[in-house]
């Protein structure tokens, strides 16, 4: 079921990261963590974020980055909206939409797709 939104190149229409070269980015405990723990980092570009602004504005996201003054979010019409962090009251943490694999992949299924994605490296 990963590849309902998963590919393993990079392609247009993703639900979720593409897995390419994702042995070069995480290691296998991260990996492991990610299936697990899917909420605990949410790869920028997937989580969707909510800014309760100083003005009063609320405003709703894809977190695309964050520095130590900024984050940028692109909204539902696909506008992208840099806002310093003095401006922000308050904001979630970024939400993925990737469930848990805790309950529906065994331990040996788990094992063995740590394994697996342990090999994927960039072409």
């Amino acid at each position: 079921s990963c590849s309902k939104c998963h590919a393993l190149k990079q392609t247009d229409k993703q639900i979720g990261p593409s897995l390419e070269g994702i042995a070069e980015r995480l290691t296998r405990t991260e990996l492991l963590e990610s299936m697990l723990d899917p909420q605990a980092k949410v790869t920028l570009g997937y989580g969707i974020q909510t800014l309760a602004l100083e003005d009063g504005r609320s405003v709703v996201g894809t977190q695309l980055d964050e520095t130590a003054q900024q984050i940028t979010l692109k909204n539902t019409d696909s506008k992208v909206e840099t806002f310093d962090k003095s401006e922000i009251r308050s904001m979630t943490a970024p939400i993925g939409a990737m469930p848990t694999m805790k309950g529906i992949v065994s331990k040996r299924d788990l094992r063995d797709l740590v394994a697996y994605l342990a090999t994927l490296k960039s072409d």
